[in-house]
C-alpha cells in the first residue's frame, strides 16, 4: 500500500522480525510481531527506569515509579499489539526522553541528536516530547545566561537573538524539524509515483489524512460536539485517571466510540485534575530559577501528552490509544510520590515499595490476561488464517477483490485491516459501490462475512470468511427470487439463513445510517454491558457492509447473533429522525417443558 504515514523505521522493524516465516505462517508472522512489540513494550519500561534513576537518584524510587505506570490498562492491553503507532513509537519517546536526561545532566548533545533521529524514524510521537524540552530549555537558558551576566546584559532584541541561536535547544529543533521534513517527503514520494502521479498533491493519502486529523469539524458549518473543550478535556482528564491507576483498580470499559457516555465518572475526572495539579505543583516546587534542570524534565513530562492531543485532538477523541502518551504523568505521579515517601521514610523502606509495585504489576497483568475468553479466541483465529489461506491460493495474484465490509463487522472487528495483511499481493477494493471504481468495474472476486448458498461461492469449507466469484454472485443476487420480506420499508428486509439482507432496487435513503437491535429471547445472552438495556446494539452505516449490484439494485448482509432471538427490530435514521422502522419477532423453538402426570 502507498499509504506509509508513519516513518519507515517501525514498518521495517516488523518486516525483519517476520521475514524468517516466510509468505505464508501467519500464525509465526504473528506471534514474531507480538513478540517484537513486547520486547519494544519491555525496552521502553527499561528506558523510563534508566532516564527516572538519573532524575530521582534513586533506583528503588524509579524502579517503583516504573512498574506502577506500566500498570496501566492502556500500556499494557496495547503492549502486543502489532502496530507502529502505539508500542513502537512508545518505545520512541521513552528513547529520545532518555537521551534528554543524559544531555541536561551531562551536556551530550551528539547522543540526544542521535536518540532523537532514531526515535523520529520509528513515530511522530516524538515531537511531543521535544516541543516542551525545546520551549522549556530555551526559556531555562535565557535566565541563566541573564543570571550570570547580569551585569552587563543590554536589554536589546539583538542580545536575545544571539542567545537563541547559539543555543543547542534549537539547533535541536532545527535538526529534528528538517529530519522530520525529509521523512515525510519521502512518504510523500513514495504515494506520489506509487499512484502514478495521477493525484493531487491534498488527495495524497497522507495529506488528507492529516487535514482530516488536524480539522476540528465534520464540514464547513459542522462542528463537532465531542470536539469542544468543554467535552474533550473531560474525556483527557479521564484517560488520564485510567492511565495513573493500575488495572484494574478502575478498570477501562469502552461502552461507545464517542466518550459522551464517560462524562457521569465524575470522580475519575476529578482525580485527572487532581494527578495534573500535582505534576504542576512539583513543577513549581522545583521552579525554573531553582533548580532549571528538574523543571525542565518534569515540565517535559507533564506537558507531553497534551503538546500531542491538543493540535490532533479529532484523532484523540475516537482513538482510545492515544492515551499512551499521557505516560509522562504517571511516572511523574509515581516518581514525586515516591520522592516525598524517601523523606518521611529516610530511604528505609524504598526496597518494600518496589516489591510492592512489583506485585502490583504482576498481578495487573494476570487480572487482563484473564480478560475474554482466549482458547475460544485461539480457535477463531486459527479458522480465520486458514480460511484466508484457502482464498489467497483461490484468487489469482493481480485480481482485484471487493470487499464491502471495511472497518467493523459485529464479529469480526478489524476486517478490513486482517484482508490487507493476509491477502498482500491481491488487489483489494473498498467502496460502497457508488463512487469511482465501483464494484463492477473493479471487482474478479467479492469477500464476505456471510455463507450463502450460492454457486457463486468458490470456498465452501471456509468457516468465517468466504470468497465469491464476482460475475456469478451478481447474475444470482440478480435472478434470485429474494422472497417474502419480514420487514418493507424504504428497504426490504429478508431472513434466511442466519442472516439478514436488506435490499433496494434503487439504493433508496443510502446516506441513512441503519439501526439494528436484536432482541435475546434470555437477557442472560448478552453480554454486560448491553442487559440492562435488553437487546444487542449493531448499528451500521451502509458503506460498512452494503454494494450495488450491476442492475444498480443495493444489497446489505448483516450475521445474526449465535444466541436465541425473540425479535428483530432495524430500519434507518437521521440527524432529523427515523425514516422507517420495522420489527419481527420471530418463533419460540424451544421444547415445551413436559407436563406433570
Amino acid at each position: 500500500s502507498p499509504y506509509s504515514r508513519f516513518p519507515l523505521g517501525g514498518y521495517v522493524l516488523v518486516k525483519l522480525a517476520i521475514l524468517p516465516f516466510g509468505d505464508t505462517d501467519f500464525r509465526a508472522q504473528i506471534y514474531a510481531g507480538r513478540m517484537l512489540m513486547l520486547l519494544l513494550f519491555s525496552a521502553a519500561a527499561v528506558l523510563a527506569y534508566l532516564a527516572l534513576a538519573r532524575i530521582a537518584g534513586s533506583r528503588w524510587d524509579a524502579l517503583t515509579a516504573t512498574l506502577l505506570a506500566f500498570s496501566s490498562y492502556f500500556l499494557l492491553y496495547y503492549a502486543d499489539k502489532i502496530s507502529n503507532e502505539v508500542t513502537i513509537d512508545l518505545f520512541a519517546v521513552m528513547l529520545a526522553f532518555h537521551g534528554m536526561v543524559i544531555f541536561v545532566q551531562e551536556g551530550r548533545f551528539r547522543q540526544l541528536l542521535l536518540k532523537s533521529g532514531l526515535a523520529l524514524l520509528l513515530g511522530w510521537h516524538v515531537y511531543a516530547f521535544l516541543l516542551p524540552f525545546i520551549v522549556f530549555g530555551l526559556a531555562a537558558e535565557l535566565l541563566k545566561r541573564r543570571r550570570f551576566y547580569r551585569s552587563s546584559v543590554p536589554d536589546n532584541l539583538k542580545w536575545y537573538a544571539a542567545t537563541f541561536w547559539r543555543s543547542r535547544y534549537l539547533m535541536l529543533g532545527i535538526v529534528t524539524l528538517l529530519l522530520g521534513i525529509a521523512i515525510l517527503t519521502f512518504n510523500l514520494s513514495n504515494e506520489y509515483f506509487a499512484l502514478n502521479g495521477a493525484v493531487t498533491l491534498r488527495d495524497l493519502p497522507t495529506v488528507s489524512s492529516a487535514v482530516k486529523r488536524l480539522s476540528g469539524s465534520e464540514g464547513p458549518n459542522e462542528k463537532i460536539n465531542w470536539l469542544r473543550p468543554g467535552s474533550f478535556l473531560p474525556d483527557q482528564f479521564y484517560r488520564i485517571t485510567i492511565m495513573t491507576l493500575p488495572y484494574p483498580v478502575n478498570p477501562y470499559q469502552i461502552k461507545g466510540l464517542f466518550p459522551s457516555y464517560r462524562y457521569r465518572d465524575y470522580p475519575a475526572i476529578a482525580l485527572g485534575i487532581l494527578m495534573v495539579g500535582f505534576c504542576l505543583a512539583g513543577l513549581a516546587l522545583a521552579g525554573i530559577r531553582r533548580r532549571p534542570e528538574l523543571f525542565l524534565l518534569l515540565a517535559t513530562l507533564t506537558f507531553s501528552g497534551f503538546c500531542w492531543s491538543a493540535p490532533l485532538r479529532r484523532n484523540v477523541a475516537t482513538h482510545d490509544f492515544e492515551s499512551v502518551f499521557y505516560i509522562g504523568i504517571p511516572l511523574t505521579v509515581f516518581m514525586l510520590g515516591m520522592l516525598c515517601l524517601r523523606r518521611l521514610s529516610r530511604s528505609r523502606l524504598a526496597p518494600y515499595f518496589a516489591v510492592a509495585a512489583l506485585t502490583v504489576f504482576v498481578f495487573a497483568v494476570s487480572a487482563l490476561a484473564r480478560v475474554g475468553d482466549p482458547p475460544a479466541a485461539i480457535a477463531i483465529e486459527a479458522e480465520q488464517m486458514a480460511d484466508y489461506a484457502a482464498i489467497r491460493e483461490l484468487a489469482e495474484k493481480d485480481a482485484a477483490i471487493y470487499i464491502p465490509y471495511r472497518l467493523y463487522d459485529f464479529r469480526h472487528g478489524g476486517a478490513r485491516w486482517a484482508a490487507v495483511y493476509f491477502l498482500a499481493g491481491k488487489t483489494l477494493v473498498y467502496n460502497d459501490g457508488f463512487g469511482p471504481g465501483k464494484p463492477q468495474q473493479a471487482g474478479d472476486y467479492l469477500l464476505l462475512f456471510s455463507r450463502l448458498d450460492s454457486p457463486a461461492l468458490l470456498t465452501p469449507d471456509n468457516r468465517h470468511i468466504f470468497l465469491y466469484d464476482w460475475a456469478l454472485y451478481n447474475e444470482w443476487r440478480r435472478t434470485t427470487n429474494w422472497g417474502r420480506p419480514v420487514i418493507a420499508g424504504d428497504w426490504q428486509v429478508h431472513l434466511k439463513d442466519g442472516h439478514l439482507t436488506y435490499t433496494s432496487p434503487e439504493c433508496a435513503n443510502r446516506d441513512a445510517a441503519f439501526f439494528l437491535h436484536f432482541i435475546p429471547r434470555h437477557t442472560g445472552d448478552l453480554r454486560a454491558g448491553r442487559r440492562e438495556y435488553g437487546y444487542d446494539n449493531q448499528d451500521f452505516a451502509f458503506q460498512f457492509g452494503g454494494f450495488a449490484l450491476t442492475d444498480g439494485a443495493c444489497v446489505v448482509e448483516r450475521r445474526l447473533p449465535d444466541y436465541d432471538l425473540a425479535a428483530i427490530r432495524t430500519g434507518q435514521y437521521t440527524e432529523a429522525g427515523r425514516i422507517w422502522e420495522g420489527e419481527y419477532r420471530l418463533p419460540d423453538t424451544s421444547p415445551s417443558p413436559a407436563s406433570s402426570p
